[in-house]
């Protein structure tokens, strides 16, 4: 897609729109799962299932077996962090 923006501008315009549509999207599955929405539509239904998870408790590992650094692995990852300019009288 092209715009005509640049790209610094274009991503924070994506990020908000995507925030909405986050925010949006958790009104909807609130109601859904709660039943006072409905969960079936025209183009598309929704399924609310229970699914059971299991997650490591790293501070009561530490507290029993001590430190547990040793298995840590160094990672990686790019972040890009982008904030609305705001421009001093004059600037411009």
């Amino acid at each position: 897609m092209t715009t005509n923006l640049k790209p610094a501008d274009e991503l924070k315009s994506v990020r908000d729109q995507i925030k909405a549509l986050q925010a949006r999207e958790a009104i909807l599955r609130d109601g859904i799962v709660s039943g006072e929405m409905d969960a079936v539509g025209v183009m598309a239904v929704a399924f609310v299932t229970k699914q059971n998870r299991r997650t490591f408790d790293r501070k009561a590992a530490e507290a029993e077996l001590g430190d547990l650094s040793r298995f840590d692995r160094p990672g990686e990852m790019i972040v890009v962090r982008v904030q609305e300019r705001v421009y001093e009288p004059g600037e411009g």
